[in-house]
């Protein structure tokens, strides 16, 4: 079975700019984008093997490379949130990742909820250069595979997280490594080298 923390350190792609300076988030509704406009509050890149970029409404990820992640980061630093955000698997085979990065220190330090296009997820956090699994790569009947469209939720209360898809809850953890951190979107690619994966509505409130 495939893992959550298949990766090339090497292959991490992130802008090449600046990023944005962080937005303060001390309202019950501390973030929402549609991606109707990109006004600045995402990291966006267009590399030889991988791009993001906010079109059609929509923030898109596209991957031409093998065991490859590639993401981005919103400028916004968070403890405890309820998120969610709708995403559609656009383009290239089954066999794949893609979800949202949280609590996002730096490159070495971040969690990260996944699903696969062929209808597994899992939990992972990197830390100190490190891959280590929290939940296993699983599959569930509340992912949709293939191309439709799937609504993830994460609700994070202190060290205590709850993972949902469609409606329905895969799994809670407990994990004390990361206390605050970034949020970002995120697609990975393994042996296949090509995927696409579109994000909308991401919407984040006190949980």
């Amino acid at each position: 079975m495939r893992t959550v923390f298949l990766f090339i350190a090497a292959a991490l792609i992130l802008a090449a700019c600046d990023s944005p300076a962080l937005t303060p988030s001390s309202s019950p509704d501390l973030f929402h984008d549609d991606f109707s406009q990109d006004i600045g509050l995402w990291e966006t890149f267009d590399e030889p093997n991988a791009a993001t970029q906010i079109v059609d409404s929509r923030l898109n990820i596209t991957i031409s490379a093998a065991d490859t992640v590639a993401f981005s980061l919103a400028a916004i630093n968070l403890t405890d949130f309820d998120l969610t955000v709708a995403t559609s698997l656009t383009g290239g085979g089954l066999a794949n990742g893609y979800g949202v990065i949280f609590r996002y220190i730096d490159n070495n330090n971040f969690y990260r909820f996944d699903i696969s296009g062929d209808g597994l997820w899992g939990v992972s956090r990197r830390q100190d250069d490190r891959w280590i699994s929290i939940v296993e790569l699983e599959p569930s009947p509340a992912i949709n595979t293939g191309p439709a469209l799937n609504t993830l939720r994460i609700v994070a209360r202190g060290d205590d997280f709850v993972f949902n898809a469609n409606g329905a809850e895969l799994g809670q953890v407990t994990d004390s490594n990361l206390p605050v951190g970034r949020i970002g979107l995120f697609a990975s690619t393994f042996d296949d080298p090509n995927t696409q994966v579109s994000f909308d509505n991401l919407n984040i409130v006190q949980p």
